[in-house]
């Protein structure tokens, strides 16, 4: 069934070919090396952004030698092999947290914050920012921002789509551990070489493919103990899965069934997991799908695909091409669970406690007894916009943009579009398989005076905030009034952090490049 509900006040195709999870065509998101990229799709074709992989020289040794600012050490698995650091802070004591408690207050003007693209929070409440190769971090007890002194891991060789760059542009920042932050990175998502790339060692191996595995990906940064700089403690790179034989080397994130497949390449959203049983774990969005990440360790990845069937006329032979997109909306459910949102599909899956099992839909001959998979309880099209069939399609899917996914205290499903609205929908247990949902009773939401949504936060009053890509932040209510947030100047919303974990609670209001914090709902 789908209706509307009337507010009472005012692309991107991935071809996956046979082998551990292998791509060779995208069609994505473009970026100019530009200090702010807001998620945004200008709907145009493009293969793989910025830079082609290509074929020019590496400088020096083409990166045989750890990525710069590692130091070559390895740290112990699992707890992020430093020290803990003097001035990353701990949790505070007080439930209100370090910071101011009104209801409404503009950081960027309190703390001198300049324009940012991403911001997070970690354990301690500081607040970092992201913007180009500059990386901040606003520390509990303080009222100015620590910058990085000079560009930083996938930064460090600058950042553009240049042959020799580690990454085209910075994406997102998630908080981690107290003092520590989780920095996504952006490269080329078509390797010209093919996307499985050797090893060092192995046959066709070359320098240039080993510093092609480098690129993109995630760095971890901290405050060093002196706490006048922020630096590069790894770049994440620890597998939990069957690709543990590759720990040592310095190769970023690759699909866990096999590291040879480099998939995972930019990093468009994260999400980090703010109370419950696996609080401080992480989940990244990416060209490719969704990987979980805790510590140091990270298990890739999982994304809701579907099957581009086509018949050859002549011979009647069917090919199958599995079809994904990229992750821009991640959330987390009431109960703890992973809501996906890529450029076609919706998916939900409950996390299991193995993270080495992360990646893993069935039961596999060498799984433990006593772990259990992790297993979708909901994979979906949004069947408004995108009728049809759930795996096999004669015809492409259209590219729908998802860029939001929340639930709402009364168990509501919301997921929201960059250009085809948003959406309610009732997550309805199956018969005979309570484990599984079907989405039932679809209704669009109407009231913001736009179709065009960037990002949605669902807080523990029972309220859905909602981004908007040029009318500014808007609220629907408990009882499912939409209302303008005023006080809260601009026009895109370009990210949502809600913190539970202080009273009164704090949500994170990025909109034109400023920070807000509203308080208290």
């Amino acid at each position: 069934m789908i209706r509307r509900l009337l507010g009472a006040c005012v692309g991107v195709a991935l071809v996956m070919a046979a082998g551990a999870c292998d791509s060779s065509k995208e069609t994505g998101p473009k970026d100019d090396g530009g200090d702010i990229q807001s998620p945004s799709d200008d709907g145009g074709t493009d293969d793989g952004g910025p830079g082609d992989g290509g074929t020019d020289p590496i400088p020096g040794d083409g990166g045989t030698d750890p990525l710069p600012g590692d130091g070559g050490t390895d740290p112990l698995p699992g707890d992020g092999g430093t020290d803990p650091i003097p001035d990353g802070g701990t949790q505070p004591t007080t439930p209100e947290g370090p910071w101011p408690t009104d209801a409404l207050t503009n950081y960027s003007a309190k703390y001198d914050i300049p324009k940012v693209r991403s911001v997070g929070v970690d354990a301690a409440h500081n607040i970092w920012v992201l913007n180009g190769s500059q990386i901040g971090v606003l520390r509990a007890g303080t009222d100015r921002v620590l910058w990085t002194r000079q560009p930083i891991g996938q930064a460090s060789l600058g950042l553009g789509p240049e042959a020799d760059k580690l990454a085209t542009n910075s994406t997102v920042i998630c908080g981690g551990k107290a003092g520590e932050a989780y920095v996504g990175y952006m490269t080329n998502d078509v390797i010209t070489q093919g996307q499985r790339i050797p090893g060092r060692g192995e046959p066709d191996f070359t320098e240039l493919h080993y510093f092609e595995f480098q690129k993109g990906d995630l760095d971890v940064v901290g405050v060093n103990g002196e706490g006048t700089d922020v630096v590069l403690r790894e770049h994440l790179y620890r597998s939990a899965g069957s690709s543990r034989p590759s720990r040592n080397e310095p190769l970023g994130i690759r699909n866990s069934n096999d590291y040879h497949y480099d998939e995972d390449r930019s990093v468009y959203s994260c999400a980090r997991v703010m109370r419950g049983a696996y609080e401080g774990e992480v989940y990244i969005g990416t060209n490719h799908g969704v990987t979980r990440i805790r510590g140091y360790e990270y298990s890739s990845h999982r994304h809701p695909t579907y099957m581009f069937v086509t018949t050859d006329p002549n011979t009647g032979a069917t090919k199958r091409s599995q079809r994904a997109g990229y992750t821009f909306g991640l959330g987390l459910s009431q109960e703890g669970h992973v809501l996906i949102a890529n450029d076609f599909k919706i998916g939900i899956i409950p996390p299991n406690a193995a993270l080495e099992w992360w990646d893993s839909e069935e039961r596999k001959p060498d799984m433990p007894a006593s772990v259990e998979p992790a297993v979708y309880s909901l994979n979906t099209f949004v069947d408004p916009v995108s009728p049809g069939p759930e795996d096999n399609r004669d015809v492409e899917a259209p590219h729908n943009f998802w860029r939001g996914f929340q639930q709402t205290k009364d168990g509501l499903y919301y997921v929201a579009s960059l250009r085809q609205g948003l959406w309610q929908f009732t997550g309805t247990p199956q018969r005979g398989n309570p484990k599984k949902l079907s989405d039932t009773h679809y209704v669009r939401i109407e009231g913001a005076n736009t179709n065009d949504y960037t990002s949605l936060a669902a807080t523990d009053d029972g309220s859905l905030f909602v981004g908007t890509a040029y009318s500014g932040l808007w609220r629907l209510t408990p009882d499912k009034q939409m209302e303008k947030v005023t006080g809260v100047s601009g026009g895109e919303v370009q990210q949502l952090v809600y913190d539970p974990r202080v009273t009164p609670s704090a949500l994170y209001v990025l909109i034109d490049g400023r920070l807000f914090v509203l308080r208290g709902y």
